[in-house]
């Protein structure tokens, strides 16, 4: 079910957009995020039905630390380059914090309804989860940045199992390479998108 895939550059946000098309994106991608889809053909929002309502980021400043690259301010994002604005493990600009990217992103741990457990905080997983970053022949997928070289093992092959069981392709990174898991066709599409030198999801996806 995986294959490895060319290496490319961590990109969250992809291809530059306007205002209104981000704030379609964000609403389907809030509407999919969890919807996962059964043997039966049926959809259901997936959440444990012991995990509280909300979740705050507490000490995890994953999304700020330069593992995605963003630019906050005018300040560019990078790995070995975090953001200017987070300081000892907390935002100084929260409540100033610009729409875009720091807004409008979504968190797979944090977004409400999120079946992940508890023990997959960012900072203690070792990976972001970009849930329903685009879409592949109408089905939301998946995307794992990892924090450091690559997400923990306990935390990547939860989330493999996951999605086998839910339906849902997903593509994550392990050092510089990426790799795919799902369908044959989507593990062969996004080869072949790499292989050409181009981003993993078309344009469109995020529209």
């Amino acid at each position: 079910m995986c294959s490895a895939l060319r290496p490319i550059d961590q990109r969250r946000f992809g291809p530059f957009e306007t205002s209104r098309q981000r704030k379609h994106r964000r609403a389907r991608r809030a509407r999919c995020a969890w919807v996962v889809s059964g043997h039966d053909g049926t959809r259901e929002r997936s959440r444990p039905l012991d995990q509280p309502e909300t979740r705050t980021c507490g000490s995890c400043t994953a999304c700020c630390d330069g593992w995605l690259q963003i630019e906050v301010r005018g300040h560019a994002v990078r790995k070995g380059q975090p953001c200017p604005f987070s300081v000892a493990h907390r935002c100084s600009i929260y409540p100033e914090r610009p729409q875009h990217p720091c807004r409008e992103f979504v968190c797979g741990w944090l977004v409400r309804a999120s079946p992940l457990p508890d023990w997959m905080r960012p900072d203690r997983s070792d990976m972001i989860m970009l849930p329903a970053n685009f879409f592949w022949r109408g089905l939301p997928v998946d995307v794992v940045v990892p924090v450091g070289k690559q997400p923990k093992t306990k935390a990547l092959d939860w989330l493999i199992k996951f999605c086998a069981e839910k339906r849902r392709p997903l593509v994550y990174q392990i050092g510089d390479d990426w790799f795919a898991f799902g369908p044959a066709a989507f593990r062969e599409d996004i080869a072949n998108r790499l292989a050409r030198g181009e981003q993993p999801w078309e344009k469109e996806n995020f529209t």
